[in-house]
């Protein structure tokens, strides 16, 4: 993986893979993606772009600064309750004359083209630049904390009817003093073909295991849990893999129905992108190479970045600004069917 996107095809069980680049977006080199309803954010390099994409219909829309981009944008995709998509837009504000920092949220609505700032947002914690945000029902998660004597970590939910979060969620693990440096991120799978639910992978190498718990029941205001695998492999490296409790590491996605779960990791020396496919009885069961991995410089240091991936499901919703002709549609026709299932890879 280089930076662009791929689209990812495959069987149950997670057989006979292909991986085939979206050429549409061969022009923006993507950093971050979100997927709500058949609906993709693609956030440029250094948050310098934003790219809305519905790959069904072929339509792109690129979004435009209310005011200007920044580098620590965080961002969120949902709708409301009356299916009006929106992209929710918070990044840190340093106030220079009273020394302080002031997070400021902005919405954008896809219907209407434009931009508003939200007044009165007051979160119950704190999420850092590099949570990914997960659509759920229309409303985002993120892995939130908030520091006391020990620090404490928890979900926090953004309701795009309301526009506001929700309360703390806790997690279903103990979600004191930091997990110690363990890894904790979230996915979205559907259960019975249109129940989307959520599901949290909580572990890593220092700890030698890793588990995934998913939500029996999940809304802005309340959570219920239930464990999904736990493997403990003893050393991670033996499979080949580590889990990172850095930026973008431990990407990952479940199957309920098939009972396995497919994480994304580095690969033997760092340098390869893999998946790997663990049953829900703990045992590991095969690993896919996906290609090599993008590397990145950060402060004069090189590091090669672990590969993301978020699932697709096909909509009607209309982005506009078409952009591909019709031979590109072949292209992007593996997106369009649920079985064999397909994914988002970069």
């Amino acid at each position: 993986m280089n930076g662009k996107v791929y689209s990812l095809r495959f069987q149950e069980d997670f057989v006979d893979v292909s991986v085939k680049e979206v050429d549409l977006l061969n022009e923006l080199e993507v950093s971050k993606l979100y997927h709500c309803d058949g609906l993709v954010l693609c956030v440029g390099k250094d948050n310098s772009k934003l790219l809305l994409w519905n790959p069904y219909l072929c339509q792109t829309r690129l979004i435009g600064p209310r005011e200007s981009f920044h580098v620590t944008d965080r961002h969120a995709i949902g709708y409301d309750e009356r299916r009006n998509h929106k992209i929710l837009r918070f990044v840190d504000n340093f106030i220079k004359n009273m020394n302080k920092i002031e997070v400021v949220y902005e919405i954008y609505e896809i219907r209407s083209d434009s931009w508003r700032v939200l007044e009165e947002v007051n979160p119950e914690g704190s999420i850092d630049t590099h949570q990914r945000g997960v659509s759920v029902k229309g409303n985002t998660y993120f892995v939130a904390y908030r520091n006391g004597l020990v620090q404490e970590v928890f979900l926090l939910c953004f309701d795009f009817t309301k526009e506001r979060f929700g309360p703390r969620l806790h997690l279903p693990f103990d979600s004191f003093d930091g997990f110690n440096g363990d890894l904790v991120t979230l996915s979205s799978f559907l259960r019975g073909g249109d129940d989307e639910q959520l599901a949290v992978l909580f572990g890593g190498y220092e700890s030698g295991f890793f588990e995934i718990w998913v939500t029996l029941t999940v809304d802005p205001n309340r959570a219920s849990w239930s464990k999904f695998l736990r493997m403990e492999p003893g050393p991670f490296s033996s499979y080949g893999f580590k889990l990172y409790s850095s930026l973008s590491g431990g990407s990952f996605f479940v199957d309920e129905e098939n009972k396995f779960a497919v994480l994304f990791e580095l690969y033997g020396t760092d340098t390869a992108h893999a998946a790997f496919v663990f049953g829900q009885d703990g045992f590991f069961k095969s690993s896919v190479n996906l290609g090599q991995a993008l590397i990145l410089e950060h402060h004069h240091r090189k590091a090669a970045r672990p590969p993301l991936v978020c699932s697709y499901r096909p909509s009607f919703v209309q982005v506009k600004h078409p952009l591909v002709h019709e031979r590109k549609m072949k292209d992007l026709s593996l997106l369009h069917i649920s079985k064999p299932m397909c994914k988002l890879l970069f």
